[in-house]
C-alpha cells in the first residue's frame, strides 16, 4: 500500500546508479507512521543482483546498545572474522570502510529509526559520510523528524556532513486523493478518514484493516490496533502480547519458546501482515507504533509477568543475549538480582566503546535496587555511577552524594584502598566544581592514608594529582617534582593509568615554562591514553595542549587540536570536557576578532544547564572580555562575576586573564580605580605565576594605563615587545602573521600613521569591537592625529544597523531561503533577481555569519533559530 512516494523513489534510483562514481547519503525523516520503512523496502526490493543491500537498525532499548546498527551490519555481511565485535571507535569505522570499498558490488547501506541511536552509531554516520565519496556505497538513515528536539544529537550529525553528499528526503502524509483511492474498496468515507488518520499511511492502514470501524473511527492508533486484534484468536493475542515487550527484532528461535505451537502462531501473524519477517529471518511488528500500542493492552501485572518469562528463558542461555536485553528485561521484571548481575557487565561494555552516556543510565537502573546488594556491591556501583555520570553527564550534587555514600560503605567495611581512591576522586570532583580548598583537603587525606597502607598504584595516582593541582596553580616545578615522583612510584609495573596522568601533568607543566620537550610528553600520554581507552586521560590531554596553543599564540596549532578534542570529546560522551574545550574555542576565536562568535559560543556553554563552576569558567571569562571589547553594558557585572569565581578556583590560569581582562576595561573606560584594582591584583601575583605571554600582556596593558613598566617587563620576546618601546606597528604586523587579528588592529589603531590607524580602526569595527573604536577614536590627539587625518569607519545603513549580524534586507531574504535548502539557481528563480547578484549576497552573508560554506551556516541556524527571528523582524 505504497501511495504518492513514486518521486521519492526516483531520487533513490537516482542515486543508487551514481554511486559507482562515489557513494551519497540520503536521509529519510517523517513522522512515525509516515511510511519510511514501506519506502525504504520497496526500493530494496527493486535493486538487482548487481547490488548488495545491508540494513542495520536502531532499537528503542531501556539504553540504546551501542554500535548496535553497526554491529548487525557486521553480522549480515558475514565472514569478517571474530574480533570484529571487539574492535570500538574509529578502528571499527576504518576496517569497516575499507571492506565497504573493496566489495566487488555497489553497496545500499540502511540504517532505520537513527533518532533512537546510541552516540557511537553516530559517530559512526557522521565518520562513514564524511568519506563516503572514495566507495561505492549509497548510505540511506531513516528517523522521525517528530522526535527530534533543537538539540536531539542527529541534527549536529547533519552538520557535520558536506552538503553536496547529502539528500533530505521528507515523507509528507498522503493527500485526499490518495486516501480516496485505498479507501475506495472499503466504501468508506474519504474525506472523513483523512480528517481522522491525518493522512499518516500506519493510522490509515491500520483502520481500513479492521472491518468492524464504522463512522466513528477511532483518532488513536491504539483503538486501530485493538480492533485489528479482535479479530484474532486468544492464542495469537497471547502471542503478540508477549512479544510487544521485546523492542529489539525477533528471533522465533530464542523467544517466546514457552508458547505452545508459536511457530504456526508466528506464521500466521506473519500472513497477516502484523509481523514482518527481515531478510536474516528475525520477526517485527510491521511498525513501532503497533508494537507499543500492543504492549499497552498489558496491564501493569502482565507486563512484569511477561518480562519475567522471557527472563528466564533468555538465562538459560544468556550468552546468546545482548547484555543490554537481559537488561531491559530484568528491570521489566523487577529482577533485583539480575539487574545487579547484569547492568554492570553492561555499562563496562559501554564505556569500554566509549558510550559513557549509556553507561551511566544502566548503571542508574542497577541503583534502583541498590538496597537488595550486598555492601560492597552497593558501594562499587555508587562508586562506578558517579564516575561514568561525572563525565558523561554533569557533577552536580547527587553525583557528589553518590561519592560519599561509597566512602561511608567502604569506611563501614574497613577498604582503605577503597577509602583512599574515593577521597581522590572526591577531590576531583570538588575541582571540577571550582571547590580548591575542599578538593585540596581531601586529596590530603588520600595521600595520608595511602601512605600508611603502602598502595603502590593508588598513592601513585594521588601523587600525579597533586602534581596536577601544582600545575593549574602554575607552581610548575613542584608540578613536574610530584609527577616524577608519582612515575618512580610504578616504575617497572604495567599502569598505564599512572603513565598518561604523571606525563600529561608534567608535560604541560614544562611547555608553560618554555620547555618545547613537553609536547613530546604530551604525545606520548595521549598515545598511552588512546590505545588503553582512557577516555577522559585523552580528554585532558587536549584541553592542555589546546590551552597551552592558544595562550601562547600558537593559533594555528589552537585551531587544529580544538578540533580534534571536540570531535573526540563529544564521540566518548564527555560533554563535560567538551564545554571546557568550547570556552578555549571562544578564546581563540577573541584572539583571531571573531567577537561574535566567540560570544555565541560563550552563550551556549553557559546556557547549559548542569555544569560546574570549572566547565563553564572559561566561557564565562571569555564572554565578559568580549563584552569589554563590544561595549556591552553587561560587561562590568559578568567581568565581576568571573573575577569572583576565578577566585574560588584558587588558579591563577583564571585569575590572570580576568585580571587582564579588568586591565583592559580600565584602559577602555578610563577608570582609575579599576586600573587600581586591575594592576594590582596582577602585581601581587609571582613571577613565576605569568608566562612569558601573560607577562608581556600585562606590561602591555600597564603600559597603555601609563604606569611604569620595568626594564625586565619591556625585554618581552613575544610580539608584544615593540609595542613596549613604542613601535606599535611592528607589535602589530607580528600579532597579524600569528593570526591574531584583535591585537594586531588593536595596535594599528594606536600607531603614528594615519593610514595605519584607518586600517586598524576599520577593521575593528567589522570585528564589532565599538569600544575600543571608540577610545581610540578619543586619544588620537594625544599622538597628533586629528579625525581629518582618519578616515573613521561609517555604519552600516539602517536595515542592517537594526540586524545584529549587520545583514541587509535583501541578506536576510536570501538567509531565509539558505535556510530551506534552496540553491543559488532556485533562490534567484524566487527573488526574479540573476544567479550572480545572489551569489554576492550568499557571499556577504557567509561574511558577516562568519560562516566558512553554505553548510556552516544551516548548522549555525540549527544551534541558533533566532538569527533567522531577527531577520525576520528586521525585515521591512
Amino acid at each position: 500500500m505504497l501511495a504518492e512516494r513514486d518521486s521519492e523513489l526516483a531520487r533513490l534510483a537516482e542515486l543508487r546508479d551514481a554511486v559507482g562514481t562515489g557513494g551519497h547519503v540520503v536521509a529519510i525523516g517523517g513522522e512515525a507512521g509516515i511510511g519510511k520503512t514501506a519506502l525504504l523496502r520497496e526500493f530494496a526490493a527493486g535493486l538487482g543482483e548487481d547490488c548488495d543491500c545491508i540494513w542495520g537498525m536502531c532499537d528503542p532499548l531501556l539504553t540504546p546498545r551501542p554500535l548496535g546498527p553497526v554491529h548487525d551490519i557486521i553480522a549480515m555481511l558475514g565472514g569478517l572474522g571474530e574480533d570484529w565485535d571487539t574492535a570500538g571507535g574509529t578502528t571499527l569505522f576504518s576496517r569497516l570502510l575499507a571492506h565497504l570499498a573493496e566489495r566487488p558490488n555497489p553497496v545500499v547501506l540502511i540504517l532505520e529509526d537513527v533518532h533512537w541511536a546510541d552516540a557511537g552509531t553516530l559517530d559512526f554516520i557522521r565518520f562513514l559520510s564524511r568519506r563516503i565519496t572514495i566507495c561505492p556505497v549509497l548510505l540511506v538513515i531513516s528517523y522521525r523528524n517528530d522526535e527530534l528536539g533543537r538539540n536531539h544529537p542527529l541534527l549536529r550529525v547533519f552538520g557535520d556532513i558536506p552538503g553536496s553528499q547529502l539528500d533530505r528526503i521528507e515523507l509528507h502524509p498522503l493527500s485526499l486523493a490518495a486516501v480516496a483511492r485505498l479507501a475506495d474498496e472499503s466504501g468508506r468515507d474519504a474525506e472523513s478518514l483523512l480528517q481522522i488518520t491525518g493522512g499518516n499511511p500506519f493510522f490509515l492502514t491500520e483502520i481500513l484493516a479492521s472491518p468492524e470501524v464504522g463512522k466513528s473511527v477511532p483518532v488513536s492508533v491504539q483503538d486501530a490496533v485493538n480492533s485489528r486484534l479482535a479479530r484474532l484468536s486468544a492464542d495469537h493475542i497471547a502471542l503478540i502480547e508477549a512479544l510487544s515487550i521485546i523492542p529489539v527484532p525477533i528471533d522465533p528461535a530464542l523467544h517466546c519458546r514457552w508458547i505452545e505451537d508459536r511457530e504456526r502462531l508466528l506464521q500466521d501473524c506473519v500472513d497477516l501482515a502484523i509481523l514482518v519477517e527481515d531478510s536474516d529471518g528475525r520477526l517485527r511488528f510491521r511498525h513501532e507504533l503497533a508494537r507499543l500500542a500492543t504492549n499497552n493492552r498489558c496491564s501493569s501485572i502482565d507486563k512484569r509477568n511477561l518480562h519475567q518469562q522471557h527472563l528466564a528463558m533468555m538465562l538459560e542461555s544468556p550468552e546468546r543475549y545482548d547484555t543490554g536485553e537481559l537488561v531491559h528485561h530484568a528491570c521489566g521484571a523487577g529482577d533485583a538480582a539480575r539487574v545487579l548481575q547484569f547492568a554492570p557487565l553492561a555499562a563496562e561494555k559501554a564505556a569500554l566503546l566509549g558510550a559513557h552516556k549509556e553507561a551511566a543510565d544502566y548503571l542508574e537502573a542497577a541503583l534502583d535496587y541498590v538496597d537488595e546488594a550486598e555492601p560492597a556491591e552497593a558501594a562499587q556501583l555508587y562508586e562506578s555511577w558517579a564516575y561514568e555520570a561525572a563525565i558523561s553527564h554533569r557533577i552536580d550534587d547527587r553525583v557528589i552524594e553518590a561519592r560519599r555514600h561509597a566512602l561511608t560503605m567502604w569506611r563501614a567495611l574497613g577498604r582503605k584502598e577503597k577509602i583512599a581512591d574515593n577521597l581522590r576522586h572526591l577531590s576531583r570532583l570538588h575541582w571540577y566544581r571550582g571547590e580548591a580548598v575542599q578538593a585540596n583537603r581531601y586529596l590530603d587525606e588520600a595521600i595520608a592514608l595511602l601512605e600508611q597502607i603502602e598502595d603502590t598504584g593508588l598513592l601513585a595516582l594521588a601523587y600525579s594529582m597533586r602534581s596536577q593541582m601544582h600545575m593549574l596553580s602554575s607552581r610548575m616545578d613542584e608540578a613536574i617534582e610530584w609527577g616524577e615522583r608519582a612515575l618512580k612510584r610504578v616504575e617497572g609495573q604495567e599502569r598505564p593509568e599512572v603513565e598518561v596522568h604523571a606525563l600529561n601533568n608534567i608535560g604541560t607543566a614544562r611547555l608553560f615554562m618554555g620547555d618545547a620537550a613537553g609536547i613530546a610528553e604530551l604525545q606520548r600520554s595521549l598515545d598511552m591514553a588512546l590505545e588503553n581507552h582512557l577516555h577522559e586521560d585523552a580528554a585532558r590531554v587536549f584541553t592542555n595542549l589546546s590551552e597551552y596553543a592558544v595562550d601562547m599564540r600558537r593559533l594555528e596549532l589552537a585551531e587544529d587540536i580544538l578540533e580534534r578534542g571536540i570531535a573526540f570529546d563529544t564521540e566518548h560522551d564527555l560533554d563535560s570536557w567538551t564545554f571546557y574545550l568550547l570556552g578555549r574555542q571562544a578564546q581563540l576565536r577573541l584572539e583571531q576578532g571573531r567577537l561574535q562568535e566567540a560570544e555565541e559560543i560563550c552563550r551556549s556553554v553557559i546556557g547549559t544547564p548542569g555544569q560546574t563552576l570549572l566547565m563553564k569558567l572559561p566561557a564565562r571569562i571569555m564572554l565578559a572580555r568580549a563584552q569589554v571589547r563590544t561595549g556591552d553594558a553587561e560587561a562590568a557585572q559578568l567581568l565581576a562575576k568571573a573575577h569572583k569565581d576565578a577566585l574560588a578556583t584558587g588558579e591563577v590560569q583564571y585569575t590572570i586573564p580576568v585580571l587582564l581582562g579588568m586591565a583592559e576595561r580600565a584602559w577602555l573606560t578610563g577608570s582609575e580605580t579599576l586600573a587600581a584594582d586591575a594592576l594590582g591584583g596582577l602585581d601581587r601575583l609571582g613571577a613565576s605565576c605569568f608566562s612569558r605571554w601573560t607577562a608581556a600582556e600585562y606590561a602591555f596593558w600597564k603600559s597603555l594605563l601609563d604606569r611604569e613598566v620595568s626594564p625586565a617587563m619591556t625585554a618581552s620576546a613575544t610580539a608584544f615587545g615593540p609595542a613596549l618601546h613604542g613601535d606599535f606597528t611592528s607589535s602589530g604586523m607580528a600579532f597579524a602573521r600569528l593570526g591574531a587579528d584583535y591585537l594586531a588592529n588593536l595596535c594599528f589603531g594606536l600607531a603614528d600613521n594615519p593610514q595605519t590607524v584607518t586600517s586598524g580602526l576599520s577593521a575593528l569595527h567589522r570585528q564589532g569591537a565599538k569600544a575600543v573604536v571608540a577610545r581610540l577614536t578619543e586619544l588620537l590627539e594625544s599622538r597628533g592625529l586629528t579625525r581629518d587625518d582618519v578616515t573613521l569607519p561609517r555604519g552600516p545603513y539602517k536595515a542592517a544597523r537594526e540586524n545584529p549580524f549587520g545583514l541587509t534586507a535583501k541578506e536576510m531574504t536570501v538567509l531565509e531561503f539558505l535556510a530551506q535548502g534552496l540553491s543559488n539557481a532556485q533562490i534567484a528563480d524566487e527573488m526574479s533577481r540573476s544567479q550572480r547578484t545572489v551569489e554576492h549576497h550568499v557571499s556577504a552573508i557567509l561574511q558577516k555569519l562568519e560562516a566558512e560554506n553554505r553548510l556552516a551556516v544551516l548548522l549555525k541556524l540549527r544551534e541558533q533559530p533566532w538569527i533567522i527571528g531577527e531577520a525576520q523582524e528586521s525585515a521591512p
